[in-house]
């Protein structure tokens, strides 16, 4: 491929792609719990699609300044040094990658005991057995999965847009009658127990992936026009159908009924479609666990990538030597994703131990923008560059940060559990690094 080759249309894929997940079809139940009123959440995830935007224009800058790849890493690495970036890489393989692999599987277990039908004391054992099947799979049928990935990815946005168009054409629900208005909002009673950043971390966990759409803007066709538009084009498609698919929930059920639910897409679909359930389950079942397989190879690269550079030990920057994965990498992320499915347990303790600690480091690595910028670091002809600077960076860093702090301190540990792996990588760095990293 011309390293300009990536036309409008290529790139908006990248862009969709990279972002819609699986996470519309489970986190809208947490979301219910912390703001049950449908025009207030229907806010939430349209606010949520202006955060993710903002955040890919300003990394589409970086990304076209640092093409070599690397990502979230590079941009730490360049702007601040080997420590934060050694942190991410701790992180990404303590608390992001295992945990969203560990979330995942949390909702293929879940759709698989709609399906099949087992206890719920069994849920935890069916979720690391899979792990284990999942990390064998990806590690010795490179081939088999990348192909199995492909097809959870079809899976993924049949169950999205075919959901979309069944629950929004035959549900009945008055969707948005009661809800509280806008001049009304800081003085309802109702209003003033809901739990914003709380619900925002569903919403933001389901959004997370717009900055991989970023990374290739060196390869795009006219990328100082194409980028953008991409990226304005991907997140709009993301968010349109992340509030259409909402708002179908609500056509069907209550809200209490979605408060409630455990196989939240499967629950509305049969209430439209009698039988449906099952064949949703099985279709969102399968995707999820090829998205889980993605994070099974994807993060462990990144992993040996440090090692290579002296910044982990040495034993996880060895591959194997027929089948040329990462494999001590791939072992440790998997075993602690089992540990943290019997950790935590539930989905939302999970997708919120990674979601925080993600986010941290997106707002640190958009940080770096000003540094690039002040010391024009890396290339600078040609690239895309943010608009509306620094204007955009400051916005995006002031909604993360108070995302952050209020979940911080409030009485939820999976808020801040994943917050504290940071320092212990700064341990790990600092003092048993000093012997056995090199």
């Amino acid at each position: 491929m011309n390293k300009k080759g990536l036309s409008l249309f290529a790139l908006t894929m990248i862009a969709i792609g990279s972002t819609i997940g699986s996470g519309i079809f489970k986190t809208p139940t947490s979301i219910a719990k912390e703001v049950p009123d449908p025009m207030w959440m229907t806010i939430l995830w349209i606010a949520g699609g202006v955060v993710s935007l903002i955040g890919a224009l300003v990394y589409a800058e970086m990304g076209g300044r640092f093409p070599k790849g690397g990502g979230i890493y590079t941009y730490l690495k360049e702007a601040f040094g080997p420590l934060p970036a050694f942190l991410y890489g701790w992180c990404l393989l303590t608390v992001v990658s295992s945990g969203t692999i560990a979330a995942l599987i949390v909702v293929f277990a879940d759709y698989s005991q709609k399906i099949i039908g087992f206890s719920d004391t069994l849920l935890p054992v069916v979720a690391a057995v899979s792990i284990v099947i999942l990390t064998l799979f990806n590690m010795f049928s490179l081939s088999s999965s990348k192909w199995f990935a492909n097809v959870s990815t079809v899976l993924k946005i049949i169950g999205i847009y075919g959901l979309l168009i069944l629950l929004l054409f035959l549900g009945t629900n008055h969707i948005f009658d009661n809800s509280i208005s806008v001049s009304e909002i800081f003085t309802n009673e109702k209003a003033q127990g809901f739990g914003w950043a709380k619900a925002f971390v569903g919403v933001l966990w389901s959004y997370t992936g717009w900055h991989y759409a970023s990374f290739v803007t060196n390869e795009a066709e006219n990328p100082k026009r194409n980028v953008p538009l991409a990226l304005i084009l991907g997140t709009l498609v993301v968010t349109l159908s992340y509030v259409l698919v909402s708002i179908g929930y609500m056509n069907v059920l209550s809200i209490e009924e979605i408060q409630n639910s455990k196989t939240l897409a499967a629950d509305a679909l049969e209430k439209v479609v009698p039988g449906g359930s099952f064949a949703v389950s099985i279709l969102i079942a399968l995707s999820v666990f090829g998205c889980a397989g993605l994070y099974v190879l994807a993060t462990p690269r990144i992993v040996q990538q440090m090692s290579n550079e002296g910044l982990f030990f040495e034993a996880f920057g060895k591959s194997h030597p027929k089948f040329g994965v990462p494999v001590n990498a791939i072992l440790l992320q998997s075993a602690w994703a089992i540990v943290l499915i019997f950790v935590w347990g539930k989905f939302e303790a999970l997708y919120t131990y990674v979601t925080i600690t993600e986010w941290f480091f997106l707002a640190m690595a958009c940080s770096g923008i000003f540094i690039f910028r002040m010391k024009k670091m890396g290339q600078t002809d040609g690239i895309f560059k943010s608009p509306l600077y620094p204007v955009l960076p400051v916005l995006f860093i002031a909604v993360v940060a108070w995302f952050i702090v209020k979940n911080a301190l409030s009485d939820d540990p999976a808020a801040y559990f994943g917050l504290m792996v940071i320092p212990i990588g700064a341990i790990v760095y600092f003092i048993i690094g000093k012997r056995k990293i090199n």
